[in-house]
């Protein structure tokens, strides 16, 4: 199974269509963490399953999602919500009570993966407002056979960040 995980593009759609074209294909599950800055009604939303993020003006978009895949379950926030700024405490509460040992969320920009208690924290970043260890957007693709997955980031121009990168076991 194949999950691509997007967050925080702030208005910018062609690097989402970008992405798209480049994986329809391949990829299984289509995650934004929130903070597209769209409407409910944008073509985008035919794909991918989304999050409202602290500046979506849309009250359409649910503030967290449980999104269940071949018997995995994911926990998506923005995290704004959550105060992922300071600790996983709130979201791993909230993992924990949806039975879900990974989570995916937005808000800092910042790509990394943290483990706490069993539950693994994913932020793909930011596709247009990059911070953090690498300057420019990313995104991250998480692979998942048997028990144990990759979870691969990528930057704007669709390399690979081996830097980022890495083996989870679940």
């Amino acid at each position: 199974m194949k999950v691509l995980v997007i967050s925080d593009n702030h208005g910018e759609a062609y690097l989402m269509e970008e992405i798209f074209s480049i994986y329809q294909e391949e990829v299984d599950v289509w995650i934004h963490c929130g903070d597209s800055e769209f409407k409910e009604d944008n073509p985008v939303w035919q794909t991918y399953q989304t999050v409202r993020g602290n500046m979506d003006i849309t009250k359409a978009f649910p503030e967290t999602n449980v999104i269940e895949y071949y018997g995995q379950k994911f926990f998506v926030a923005h995290g704004h919500l959550h105060h992922v700024k300071t600790s996983f405490d709130a979201l791993k509460k909230a993992a924990r009570k949806e039975d879900c040992q990974i989570v995916f969320y937005g808000h800092t920009h910042i790509p990394k993966v943290d483990k706490e208690e069993g539950i693994y924290f994913i932020n793909p970043g930011s596709i247009s407002q990059p911070r953090g260890p690498i300057n420019k957007g990313s995104y991250a693709i998480l692979e998942i056979e048997n028990n144990s997955g990759n979870i691969t980031f990528y930057d704007e121009d669709h390399h690979s960040l081996p830097q980022l990168s890495q083996k989870i076991e679940l």
